[in-house]
């Protein structure tokens, strides 16, 4: 009976294959393998490992809104893989109400340093995540974290045999539910290589996979409400609710990864809606990159292009539109008022995406970079409005000139970038600031 039981076995593992685990002490029974490490230097929580479980935990009541006293604490340590490819992290997780904090797995070539985040500035990968505000179905549960697929995350990294990496498994925030977070079995396995997003045009001629999320909900098959020469095509998405949270957003989720490693990438997208706001695409994952574009024109269908091209990573899982972000529900009550069409989403090379460009005459910024002011001109057209967003997108500075030559004062803001919209009577251009 054995024999025919491993003759059993090694059939299903010559038919079906076998994924091994090349990760050692993700079952958590030898606690000195892993090192306890503090995220910020005021944290108030632990990581225990003991009785095969690693556990986070709060040491102190910290309210919500006090923000940078709250448990930032994690666990680390080194690990190498057998043969060079590509490799995916699962892990089981157990959580019971936690609300207001995120639960993460890390992967980086750098060392980690005590009280500073392992993220990417140093370089890092994100590879699984529980996270209380963007996957409310999970926070209580038990069970596979891939299989929550929490931000889109996918678990695969590229590994390099010989490479000695660090993991950093981390938690932070401040209601860690009852009992804690408790981490059992990290295993690593072998995976095939991602199919990576290279490019997309959604036309709503025919279904897509965008959907709304954050509140917001999205109707890819509603009927244009405006056929101008701008776009007289019938067939539109809709989003609505684009302030019913911070966040509300439209977003096409691909967890095999979006490229932006090869050529010049960028976004265009048709945009029409009852009022001006900025809107910002992100594409998000292991990673974040952000551009903003300013929508200008209530009721009039506005091509709008995003440069990408200065990213190159490929392992961020989302691409999310913004329409107006971090904007408060009671700032625009009027439902009417939330509601935008788009039309001819397309990602591909940033130097062919059809956007036709429109450029003021004579249009100029100066000096930029600047310690106090911006100078804004163009040579015969009176600027009607000047208005700079910041690098997530919130509008930070509004001016309504009439002139041919305004000033900006930046002496209010923080050192960085910043990106303004100059109107005229003819059209919109846009203007990378600096400060």
């Amino acid at each position: 009976m054995k024999k025919i039981t491993l003759l059993f076995f090694l059939i299903l593992v010559t038919t079906f294959g076998y994924a091994q685990n090349v990760f050692t002490d993700g079952t958590f029974d030898n606690p000195a393998a892993w090192t306890e490490i503090h995220q910020i230097a005021s944290n108030n929580g632990t990581a225990t490992i003991a009785n095969g479980v690693a556990t986070f935990e709060e040491n102190v009541d910290i309210p919500d809104w006090s923000w940078g006293n709250e448990s930032h604490v994690g666990i680390t340590k080194t690990f190498t893989v057998p043969t060079s490819g590509w490799y995916q992290f699962d892990a089981e997780a157990t959580v019971n109400g936690i609300a207001n904090m995120w639960f993460e797995v890390w992967v980086g070539e750098t060392l980690p340093i005590p009280n500073q985040e392992y993220n990417a500035d140093f370089g890092a990968k994100k590879m699984l995540n529980l996270n209380a505000w963007d996957c409310s179905d999970y926070t209580t549960y038990s069970g596979s974290m891939l299989a929550t697929g929490c931000n889109g995350l996918n678990g695969e990294i590229n590994l390099v045999a010989g490479t000695t990496y660090h993991i950093v498994i981390r938690a932070g925030g401040f209601d860690f539910g009852t009992g804690g977070v408790i981490l059992d079995n990290l295993t690593l396995t072998s995976t095939a290589a991602p199919v990576l997003l290279t490019e997309f045009s959604f036309d709503f001629d025919s279904p897509t996979p965008l959907e709304g999320s954050e509140s917001a909900t999205f109707n890819d098959d509603a009927t244009n409400t405006v056929t101008d020469g701008n776009n007289p095509t019938t067939n539109v998405g809709e989003i609505s609710g684009i302030n019913l949270s911070w966040w509300s957003q439209l977003k096409y989720q691909y967890d095999d990864g979006v490229d932006l490693s090869t050529g010049d990438k960028g976004f265009s997208i048709k945009v029409k809606g009852p009022r001006a706001l900025p809107v910002t695409i992100k594409v998000e994952g292991s990673e974040e990159h952000s551009v903003t574009v300013g929508y200008t024109t209530p009721n009039v269908w506005q091509e709008l292009k995003f440069d990408f091209s200065s990213f190159t990573t490929n392992t961020n899982t989302k691409i999310a539109v913004f329409f107006g972000m971090q904007e408060d529900d009671t700032v625009f009550p009027d439902v009417n008022d939330n509601i935008f069409q788009i039309d001819d989403f397309t990602f591909g090379k940033y130097t062919t995406l059809k956007v036709q460009e429109f450029e003021i005459e004579g249009l100029a910024a100066y000096p930029n970079p600047t310690n106090s002011k911006w100078t804004i001109s163009t040579i015969n057209q009176q600027i009607q409005a000047i208005d700079v967003y910041n690098v997530i997108g919130k509008r930070v500075l509004s001016l309504k000139p009439n002139t041919m030559s305004a000033n900006v004062d930046a002496s209010s803001l923080s050192p960085g970038v910043y990106i303004a919209t100059i109107t005229t009577e003819k059209g919109t251009s846009s203007r990378k600031l600096i400060k």
